[in-house]
């Protein structure tokens, strides 16, 4: 599965909101959020280099009556470089990765960590990043700003909808017009927490010809701050429906979960974190 890269949009998001929460206590500034943001997200990259996580995803194609027709899973280890996500798939639909398919994800992970070991390769991704954001901010609204306090930390609540302003002219963009939902912010690290968004109305590829992801899409995303700091994500889950082609009209669902990450120092070859 490959989403839009929430990691570095979602931090970003606070641009354009009302400047008090409900109750009467002034939100933090747009751009002391921004900046926030943006120097977690740097100091964060030194740090994450130290984890290494085991993530488990799952995708189902479903029939008419929402049974399972189809079931595909992986079973990865996550680690990062320069900040950029790889995953190195260990197991596919329970089976461990042996011989030929084994030595080609590794030979397909060893090019991504030499790619991003390049800093001007990372630049270049945040860059496309940041212009994915720069149009979510304007195909959006963000309404009814508020805060409130979890697992013991303030949090910055907005409600999405779409701009009807906005005159979308790419798929993503008619993708971030149609969306609806609710962003929770970390107000200390800017960092996203909880994301859940869901499309509105029915989004055509090639003008409906090649594709047609009908409305009720939803995308849910928890994150989890880790005792050094760093943000991973816990959980990722999705459903929707899509027509593709004349005749081929898959439902399908998704998920994506944290099992655990090691940890690696100096001092202490790892140390295990559990998802709470």
């Amino acid at each position: 599965m490959r989403l839009i890269p929430i990691l570095w949009v979602c931090p970003l998001l606070l641009s354009v909101f009302t400047a008090y929460a409900f109750d009467g206590k002034p939100l933090p500034d747009p751009g002391q959020l921004k900046q926030r943001a943006i120097a977690n997200m740097k100091k964060s990259e030194e740090a994450l280099e130290r984890y290494s996580c085991i993530v488990r995803e799952q995708n189902d194609e479903l029939d008419g009556d929402g049974k399972i027709k189809k079931r595909e899973s992986r079973r990865m280890e996550r680690f990062f470089v320069h900040g950029m996500q790889i995953d190195h798939v260990l197991a596919r639909d329970g089976k461990d990765l042996t011989g030929g398919d084994a030595r080609k994800e590794q030979d397909r992970v060893d090019k991504e960590v030499k790619k991003y070991s390049d800093p001007k390769q990372v630049s270049k991704r945040q860059e496309r990043a940041e212009k994915q954001l720069d149009m979510f901010l304007r195909a959006q609204r963000f309404t009814n700003g508020r805060r409130e306090i979890r697992n013991g930390r303030s949090t910055v609540i907005y409600d999405l909808i779409g701009d009807p302003a906005f005159r979308p002219k790419s798929l993503e963009e008619r993708f971030a017009q149609a969306v609806t939902g609710r962003l929770w912010m970390d107000e200390e690290a800017g960092t996203p927490v909880e994301l859940r968004i869901e499309t509105t109305r029915d989004i055509k590829i090639g003008g409906g010809l090649l594709a047609n992801l009908h409305k009720g899409f939803a995308l849910h995303l928890i994150q989890q701050r880790q005792p050094e700091g760093v943000w991973l994500t816990k959980s990722v889950a999705g459903n929707g429906d899509v027509r593709a082609g004349l005749f081929f009209h898959p439902r399908f669902r998704f998920k994506e979960e944290l099992e655990n990450c090691h940890l690696y120092s100096v001092e202490s070859k790892d140390l295990l974190h559990e998802p709470k």
